[in-house]
Formats: C-alpha cells, sequence, structure tokens
C-alpha cells in the first residue's frame, strides 16, 4: 500500500480532484470564451456576405479584352 496512487495527495487524479465528465466537444460549450468567439466568427461571415466579398464600393470598369491576333 505504499504506492503513491492509492496515497491521499499522491498522484493518480490530483487528490481530490475528479476528472472532467464527458469529452472535451461537450464540455467546451458551456465555456464563454467559446460563445463569444462564435459571436466574432459569426458577425465575421454576417458582414462578409452582405458587404458582397467586402467590397464596399465598385472597382474600376473592366477594359476591352486585347485581341489575340492582330488585323
Amino acid at each position: 500500500m505504499n504506492d503513491p496512487k492509492f496515497q491521499p495527495n499522491g498522484g493518480g487524479a490530483q487528490g481530490s480532484q475528479h476528472p472532467p465528465h464527458g469529452p472535451r466537444w461537450k464540455r467546451m460549450h458551456h465555456s464563454p470564451f467559446f460563445w463569444v468567439a462564435a459571436f466574432f466568427i459569426l458577425v465575421a461571415m454576417v458582414t462578409y456576405v452582405m458587404t458582397n466579398n467586402l467590397s464596399f464600393w465598385p472597382g474600376k470598369p473592366p477594359r476591352e479584352p486585347v485581341p489575340a491576333v492582330a488585323p
């Protein structure tokens, strides 16, 4: 019984702390950081779509195409 994992403060799951329940991808939805990041990502996507590819004003008009063979 001198094994450290059986001692009250000597190894295992940090003594009295229990391991987290469930996988990380399920637990992270309870984090405020996740929801703040998700909000800003959503705002960025809506801005990109609503501004037509972030082009706030149209560019220069297209030029006449250059012919491949001179007449």
